[in-house]
């Protein structure tokens, strides 16, 4: 708890790095701002009591007090404009992510379908270096996919927009197909990916694709960050009224003093790098606002080069939901 409080804390007062997120210069950040702030009344409660011990008149009381507040409304001002301009910068940030997005995916599924058409009725003749080749292609459009679709989430989340059409659904269902369509990838990687979920009811009322989405983000990040030879284990329960997932595996772990960013937009830990492994630094973002929306939390534990484990919670399908069918 101190740690998490001191982390924070060197934080608000790193006023470099707000600038360097926010893409402001340092003086404009709203944390140096309000530190202008405290010294200007600080100061002005100083001079007020000078004045009120030296002088009699309260005319000139009257007249310090109001040249104070002209002062604090100015500064106040300022203030309040700054973070005006950085909210509307961040709006059309978002807004170009979004409207950019929309334009790069209609160009990336004809590519998706040209090659499908080719691969199904065109293949007679082609080498066996040409059709590695289409294949590479086919694996690039895909991740291209994946990253438009991330980013449009990302908008949807910043500009409030995300919507979830909710259904009831069996967890453990849907986790055994999350794990099963990863089974390939754990081969490939040589890792062991055993799921462990003795329910057969466990009950929820979400949106299957985007919690579709959040299994698939953690179960293939387990599977990266595990070395040859490793384990992954997934485990679900329920806990509290709550169906809970989670994911534990033997692999690179997180450094402690990049834990407190690992869920923020576009943050990849250093590990990720020196492994040379791919992603965006969206997954968890998308993942931790998608099950937030859908009333649950996520968080983790994690010992860099010894593993770590990801858990998130989903509340079960109470009797007044049951038999309502899709929900909004």
């Amino acid at each position: 708890m101190m740690l998490k409080l001191r982390q924070r804390l060197y934080d608000e007062l790193n006023l470099k790095k707000q600038a360097a997120d926010l893409g402001i210069s340092v003086w404009q950040t709203p944390s140096f701002l309000f530190i202008v702030m405290g010294v200007i009344i600080i100061s002005a409660m100083s001079g007020i009591y000078i004045v009120s011990t030296n002088y009699d008149s309260p005319e000139i009381v009257v007249i310090s007090e109001s040249l104070v507040v002209i002062l604090l409304l100015t500064v106040g001002n300022s203030i309040i404009r700054t973070v005006e301009e950085v909210a509307k910068s961040n709006k059309m940030k978002s807004e170009f992510v979004s409207i950019a997005s929309h334009q790069l995916k209609t160009p990336i599924s004809e590519m998706k379908w040209q090659i499908e058409l080719l691969l199904s009725k065109f293949t007679d003749g082609l080498s066996e270096k040409q059709l590695e080749i289409i294949s590479e292609v086919s694996h690039s459009g895909e991740k291209m996919g994946r990253l438009i679709n991330d980013l449009l989430d990302v908008a949807r989340i910043d500009q409030g927009q995300l919507a979830l059409i909710n259904e009831e659904m069996n967890f453990c269902t849907m986790v055994d197909s999350a794990v099963m369509a990863q089974q390939s990838l754990a081969k490939a990687s040589n890792v062991e990916l055993i799921v462990t979920c003795n329910l057969k009811k466990l009950e929820v009322v979400v949106d299957r694709r985007r919690i579709a989405v959040v299994l698939d983000n953690l179960i293939t990040n387990a599977i990266k960050y595990t070395d040859g030879k490793g384990k992954v284990e997934v485990i679900v329960e329920e806990a509290d009224g709550f169906a809970q997932f989670c994911i534990r595996d033997n692999g690179v772990g997180i450094p402690r003093n990049e834990q407190s960013s690992l869920c923020q937009k576009f943050f990849r830990s250093n590990n990720s790098i020196k492994n040379e492994t791919d992603g965006t630094g969206l997954g968890l973002y998308i993942a931790k606002n998608i099950v937030e929306q859908s009333g649950g939390k996520l968080w983790f534990k994690s010992i860099e080069n010894v593993g770590s484990e990801f858990y998130f919670s989903l509340p079960l399908m109470t009797d007044e939901k049951k038999g309502l069918g899709i929900l909004k």
